[in-house]
């Protein structure tokens, strides 16, 4: 199953699914935000520390300023008096200041190595500041000339600068960015306002140390007022106020009438250096105090712009954080109450389809009479959205459900009472016919006849069991009973009794195994459909075998084994379906009734009923229960009418040899000796007593029975006669006995009128009938001859 196919992804993974994408967009939006925001606060943060830093830097870039004018001015003066003796002891207070400056600074500059963007410039400066000793050296020697030791010192402090922050907008601020600009322009205009001290300072002394000096200085202070407009256009109005407050008044004017006196005189004019260097010295300081007020301001506003941002930062974070979690945590509860609400939904369904419905259905199909009260309960979700719409949709289909399922209940009430009631008028008329058939039989002399009627009678009997089978599937029970246990001998022959193809059942069951008398019929009825089943789907020319053992538990069972086509697995499979778990009547099950009708009556009784199938034949082992097993019964009183007084039942079952009903073999004063193969049959008969043997009827000449006008013939006693084993012998006799009953009417005038019986003669020895190809008599083929299911 491809993972792309959303499908099939159950309702938590799509849920999930739907949940994790806006989740994974808002997360990549709010950490681009909170990424752009952190840098911005670092970037703010590192350009704190670099403002801060600045404090640092002008301060030794003043020391250097001092350091190099009053370098170049003692060269100059020296220089200028021709002295060749170089005292620098004045210097020191300059140098002092310079190396203290510079100590700090290193200390404060040195996290500027870890900066890829700054490490270059601190690396520079640095490497310049490390020059300032060579050149204090090359003016203490007298070796280095003014001008390049102004250049030294006037190259570090451009290092220096470089270090300052950049006149930008910071974190879009422009107000912040404005007051930058404006104290790092201020720091150039003071370094060239320097730079002018510095050159007018040597020129007070009257020596030319550079050519055209006075267009050097014309080009510094142009400068410098490039510088000052830059101030005043990038400044904040606060920082271009506080200058103009600051660097003005007296101070200022005489130090800008000096240097016009000193540029428009030759050298050497009289202007005194240490004038100049006092009213100029109190014009840089005047710069120096605007400046640090400026760094001050932008360092206070860089710092606190950098708090801000950090702090807008962290708030924004947290709140990202927070409506994350919200979302997440809104999202995991209504995931969590949807998915929650289609499980219970789910179970609730599925209760509903495999415990409640089933339950009602079985319940109202099981209901003998009327539907019970069904109540359904409803499914409860507990919420108003679709999904309890569904609910509600559901309980409906399942009211539905139930109401379709009690109509359809009390719809096969219905027809189970037709078939009832059909079958008992039906069961009326085949009992009515079978009296009819008795009272034929009964009359009747003719063979041919009487063997019509006795397959009529078979056919008749037949007919009745279809009728009961239709009682059993439709709920109802048969009206044959018996009060008193049968034995299982006698119960395989009754079941045999109603089978079209009877002759060729054999059967070897023990004796001694009675079946309680209120399960005979339908014990009877379940094994006549099995041995039907088995005649009927084996060859004509093959046996079907009955088998049956009491078993150690009390219990018995009964194996039927044909020799037929067999069964495939799934029919085999079906077919044990049907006798295990009886099945409601449709058309496939109506093509083996026998089988549903084994299903029904072996639930009935608790018996056990499987088939199994090898190559040819399938074998049925029918297990009869311990509580369908009764105890041997006491005799049972003798029901014969008594000697001398005429019985048509018992002239019946004298004529009808072969039994062909099951009550011909149940009922007692029925009873009549069997025909079919047992194997204790010879045993049986060479035990019977001779004393029991009733002495034979009176015959006339021509070797009848004495017959006497309007009376029937004497039936001889059941249990006396010598072919229990013997079917074409019995054929022979009654062939023989119902020709010389039709002779003697014919030929000897013995009519119904005779008032006396002739006098037995010995009997005379008559011809046998010709036998066909199978060595039988016609009487016998007629006997033996399938009556047609």
């Amino acid at each position: 199953m491809s993972p792309l196919r959303t499908r099939l992804w159950r309702v938590p993974t799509k849920l999930a699914a739907v949940l994790t994408v806006p989740l994974l967009g808002f997360l990549v939006v709010a950490g681009v935000q909170i990424s752009d925001s952190v840098r911005t606060a670092a970037d703010l943060d590192a350009f704190s520390r670099q403002v801060a830093l600045g404090d640092e830097i002008t301060n030794l870039v003043h020391e250097l300023q001092n350091e190099r004018d009053r370098s170049v001015g003692m060269l100059v003066s020296l220089s200028a008096g021709g002295s060749p003796v170089r005292d620098v002891a004045g210097l020191a207070p300059e140098r002092t200041a310079v190396d203290r400056a510079a100590a700090r600074w290193r200390t404060a500059a040195a996290a500027l190595a870890a900066d890829p963007a700054l490490s270059g410039p601190y690396l520079a400066a640095r490497d310049r500041l490390d020059q300032v000793a060579p050149v204090r050296a090359g003016v203490g020697g007298g070796w280095l000339r003014a001008q390049a030791a102004f250049d030294a010192y006037t190259g570090v402090i451009a290092a220096l600068h470089a270090l300052l922050p950049a006149p930008v907008d910071v974190g879009g601020d422009d107000t912040l960015g404005r007051q930058v600009r404006g104290f790092t322009n201020l720091a150039r205009a003071k370094e060239l306002t320097a730079q002018i001290r510095g050159r007018l300072y040597m020129l007070c002394y009257g020596v030319t140390f550079e050519t055209a000096p006075g267009a050097r200085i014309a080009q510094s202070r142009a400068q410098r007022q490039a510088a000052l407009a830059a101030f005043r256009a990038d400044a904040d109005p606060a920082q271009v106020s506080r200058f103009e407050d600051v660097v003005a008044g007296q101070a200022v004017r005489n130090a800008n009438r000096l240097a016009e006196t000193i540029v428009a005189a030759e050298p050497g004019s009289g202007v005194d250096p240490q004038q100049w260097w006092s009213a100029s010295t109190t014009e840089l300081e005047q710069l120096r105090t605007v400046e640090q007020d400026l760094l001050s301001g932008a360092s206070e506003a860089v710092a606190a712009a950098s708090g801000s941002r950090w702090l807008t930062t962290l708030f924004g974070s947290l709140i990202t954080i927070l409506l994350l979690l919200a979302a997440l945590l809104m999202s995991i509860v209504i995931g969590r109450n949807m998915a929650a609400a289609l499980r219970s939904l789910r179970t609730q369904a599925l209760i509903v389809a495999e415990v409640a419905l089933p339950g009602v259905i079985e319940q109202l199909r099981l209901s003998p009479t009327t539907a019970p009260p069904v109540h359904v309960e409803p499914i409860i979700i507990g919420s108003r959205d679709e999904v309890a719409e569904v609910a509600e949709a559901f309980t409906a289909v399942h009211l539905s459900a139930v109401r379709l399922a009690a109509e359809q209940a009390s719809m096969r009430r219905n027809v189970n009472e037709i078939f009832i009631k059909l079958s008992r008028r039906s069961q009326t008329l085949v009992e009515r016919q079978l009296q009819l058939l008795d009272t034929m039989e009964s009359a009747e002399v003719d063979p041919d006849k009487l063997s019509s009627l006795f397959r009529l009678d078979h056919l008749a009997a037949r007919l009745r069991r279809n009728d009961e089978n239709l009682l059993v599937l439709a709920g109802g029970d048969t009206a044959r009973h018996w009060n008193r246990p049968k034995d299982l001998n006698t119960i395989v022959l009754a079941a045999t009794a109603e089978v079209e193809h009877y002759e060729r059942v054999h059967h070897d069951t023990p004796d001694g195994v009675y079946v309680v008398g209120h399960a005979v019929a339908d014990v009877v009825n379940l094994l006549a459909e099995l041995l039907e089943n088995g005649t009927a789907f084996s060859p004509p020319d093959t046996t079907v075998q009955v088998r049956g053992n009491p078993l150690a538990d009390g219990s018995a069972e009964l194996v039927v084994v044909d020799d037929g086509i067999g069964m495939s697995d799934q029919q085999l499979a079906e077919a044990n379906s049907q006798v295990s778990e009886p099945v409601s009547i449709d058309t496939s099950a109506a093509e083996r009734m026998g089988l549903v009708v084994v299903g029904h009556l072996a639930r009935r009784h608790g018996i056990t009923v499987r088939l199994s199938s090898g190559i040819r034949g399938v074998t049925v082992r029918v297990l009869l229960p311990e509580a369908l097993i009764a105890p041997v019964p006491a005799d049972e009183p003798e029901t014969a009418p008594p000697s001398g007084e005429p019985d048509g039942s018992a002239m019946s079952t004298l004529r009808r040899r072969v039994p062909t009903r099951a009550e011909d073999v149940l009922t007692p004063e029925r009873r009549a000796p069997s025909i079919w193969w047992n194997r204790d049959a010879a045993e049986q008969a060479a035990a019977a007593p001779q004393a029991e043997a009733a002495a034979p009827p009176a015959l006339t000449k021509a070797g009848l029975p004495t017959r006497t006008r309007r009376s029937v013939p004497q039936a001889a006693p059941v249990d006396t006669t010598r072919y229990e084993a013997d079917p074409d012998a019995l054929g022979d006799t009654l062939t023989r006995l119902y020709e010389g009953v039709r002779r003697a009417e014919a030929e000897d005038g013995t009519g119904p009128g005779a008032s006396a019986p002739v006098a037995p003669e010995p009997p005379a020895a008559t011809e046998p009938e010709q036998d066909d190809a199978a060595g039988r008599t016609e009487a016998d083929r007629q006997l033996t001859q399938p009556a047609g299911k």
